[in-house]
């Protein structure tokens, strides 16, 4: 009677490296990579808000000091060249009631996407508290190309950056509020221009 051989999982792994390299090549190596491929392109890509990386932003139903009343009234399409895109925005910084005093209060905007890192901003604007403005924030982006297959970039988003001087038992304090405004064309009966 012969006894049968055990092959153990060394033998057949060195039989079968050919298979076992195929496999890690066509299935393992790209299930592993292309997720890693997507995260690494967001993560470098999210937006930087006014060149500041550590930027806290707040809801705009949070801020402590003020109340902003906006509408985006216009926007027009970037062209082939990507040139001429714009969003036009109304809006009313009002001072809620506060103890402390605050002056010099001055206001930008600032258009970002994501997966792509493309940010726009406007002019800053020293603001009277109560009167309505408007500004214009340039935006020419694509937002029809892919950045990844079956990725489009998302956004845009726009944020506000409010600079003030608040003055406390008579010494002045300069603060700096980062907030996130949603955005909705649609109920902003947003005029838009085509390219």
């Amino acid at each position: 009677m012969k006894k049968s051989k055990k092959t153990s999982k060394m033998t057949w792994f060195l039989q079968h490296r050919l298979l076992v390299f195929i496999i890690l090549i066509v299935v393992v190596l790209p299930l592993i990579m292309i997720p890693g491929i997507y995260i690494s392109q967001h993560n470098q890509n999210k937006p930087v808000l006014f060149e500041d990386k550590s930027a806290k932003v707040v809801d705009v139903s949070d801020m402590a000091h003020f109340d902003i009343d906006y509408q985006i009234t216009e926007m027009r399409e970037t062209n082939s060249e990507l040139s001429g895109g714009y969003y036009r925005v109304k809006f009313t910084l009002t001072k809620k009631d506060t103890v402390n005093s605050i002056s010099n209060v001055k206001l930008t905007f600032q258009l970002s996407t994501t997966w792509e890192a493309y940010q726009s901003n406007s002019t800053e604007q020293t603001i009277a508290l109560g009167q309505e403005r408007t500004v214009q924030i340039a935006f020419n982006f694509d937002m029809d190309q892919n950045v990844l297959p079956f990725v489009k970039p998302g956004g845009p988003f726009l944020y506000a950056k409010i600079t003030y001087v608040e003055t406390i038992l008579n010494e002045p304090f300069n603060r700096t509020v980062y907030v996130k405004l949603p955005m909705d064309l649609v109920k902003d009966n947003t005029t838009i221009i085509p390219a």
